[in-house]
């Protein structure tokens, strides 16, 4: 964490190494006398990088700016999942309970992905109206001037000073059809097994073997790059 003492203490360490290497000054000349104190400096484990408050502050607010893009996709995640919980039951009591379920069912189709962009549409809202990346930032802040005021007044001083300069780094949250369009994989290969409906605390990745349970010897032999027409031309066992 930037602060004067830490910048006090390497430059202590790096004006030792300089006067380690003065004896050699005397006996090689000017050049080898840089050439180990230069190395000396880099080579010592307490010659650690010092950030400066401006690329301190840097860092605090792209971390902010994450932070606040993660906890939109989560609750997004969250709101498109309950959407979907309740689709899918209506579509349920469609096909029960229609006379002509065919005709309302694609009415619900139709307005499926409407629906799903608003639900991104309405936290998108939800966040920029809270400015929940101003209150971000200000929450990490407060918490790295609480750590500096523990070294003494002028730590805290000086980063409070500093948090003064930070502006929120803002970026557009995703839409909808920008996730909608975005590969999850390289062609050719296996998709992600889809996330299940329940908390659990390790996902199931089924095996590779279950993916051609059931199927013939010879169909159980192609890879799992066969295309389905090579697949629906081998058939099935009973």
């Amino acid at each position: 964490m930037p602060g004067q003492g830490k910048r006090q203490s390497n430059a202590g360490n790096g004006a030792a190494a300089a006067a380690a290497a003065a004896p050699a000054a005397s006996a090689d000349g000017g050049t080898a006398a840089a050439a180990a104190a230069a190395a000396a400096m880099e080579g010592s484990p307490s010659a650690r990088k010092v950030y400066s408050w401006s690329e301190f502050e840097g860092m605090k607010t792209r971390a902010a700016c994450s932070l606040d893009r993660v906890e939109f996709l989560a609750k997004s995640m969250d709101r498109f999942t309950e959407y979907k919980i309740d689709e899918a039951h209506r579509q349920e009591l469609i096909l029960r309970q229609r006379s002509t379920p065919s005709k309302y069912f694609q009415r619900s189709l139709d307005v499926s992905k409407t629906g799903a962009e608003k639900v991104f549409d309405t936290q998108r809202s939800l966040l920029t109206t809270h400015k929940t990346g101003t209150k971000r930032l200000e929450a990490m802040n407060r918490f790295f001037c609480d750590q500096e005021g523990r070294k003494g007044k002028q730590e805290f001083q000086a980063a409070k000073n500093s948090a003064k300069t930070a502006k929120p780094l803002v970026k557009e949250y995703p839409l909808y059809q920008e996730l909608y369009d975005k590969p999850l994989r390289p062609d050719g290969q296996r998709r992600p097994t889809p996330g299940m409906a329940v908390m659990v605390p390790l996902p199931y990745e089924p095996p590779e073997s279950a993916l051609r349970h059931g199927m013939s010897q010879s169909l159980g032999s192609l890879s799992s790059n066969a295309s389905p027409k090579a697949i629906g031309s081998k058939g099935l066992t009973a």
